[in-house]
């Protein structure tokens, strides 16, 4: 199989870490492809994996990567991403790599959480907690970003906060009054909400560059 992915890598100097950005369930995307692009300006080799190429990879029209994504396992991201970690840390293998997930991603970095032991950090936006019984397996530090109008997903939050107090996570969340599920994807006039998005894009960068500073 070909692990389709978009690229950004840092430049010639050495980036301050290496970072993983999961896709929405509407597929490997410009608007991801411009997240992508903002991470590594900001001094980091950022790769967005499309985890849609086992059926092909996405395409332009996001009801069909929405219908595409539900054959997607949780086996197969997990490896997807394991295999990105490997590649990313082949180009700076000495600062550890971090992963950040919206909607769909978001599930998906919470479930790699629990399966990847050598994650610096994780970062998610609105998405699904990991299944009952994993949540003790989490070794990374995690910043949640969840929003308040944002039913389903709100739903099992606070037995996700629960369970990262009971084991003892390192971790911060943040609600972000007004704004509802991808309030961060500046494409959708529908659920853009401007000031949640920039503070939530200025606490992922300080996290991430605190967590890069942690030798």
């Amino acid at each position: 199989m070909e692990h389709k992915a978009h690229i950004a890598v840092h430049g010639d100097r050495p980036a301050i870490g290496n970072l993983i950005i999961v896709h929405e369930n509407r597929g490997l995307d410009d608007h991801i492809r411009d997240v992508t692009n903002r991470f590594a300006a900001i001094g980091l080799n950022t790769i967005a994996p499309d985890y849609l190429s086992p059926v092909g990879g996405s395409v332009a029209d996001a009801d069909d990567n929405i219908a595409a994504i539900k054959s997607i396992s949780r086996d197969h991201v997990t490896e997807t991403t394991a295999h990105w970690i490997k590649t990313l840390e082949t180009l700076q293998p000495d600062t550890g790599t971090a992963i950040l997930g919206f909607c769909w991603g978001g599930g998906v970095v919470n479930h790699c959480a629990t399966q990847l032991s050598n994650l610096k950090g994780v970062i998610m936006f609105y998405g699904s907690a990991p299944a009952d019984g994993l949540v003790e397996k989490i070794k990374a530090p995690l910043q949640l970003h969840y929003a308040e109008n944002d039913e389903r997903i709100n739903a099992g939050r606070e037995k996700y906060l629960s369970d990262l107090e009971t084991n003892r996570i390192d971790f911060t969340h943040y609600i972000y009054t007004d704004a509802g599920h991808a309030f961060f994807n500046d494409s959708r006039e529908d659920r853009y909400h401007g000031p949640s998005a920039e503070l939530a894009f200025d606490r992922t960068k300080d996290f991430l560059i605190n967590v890069f500073d942690q030798k």
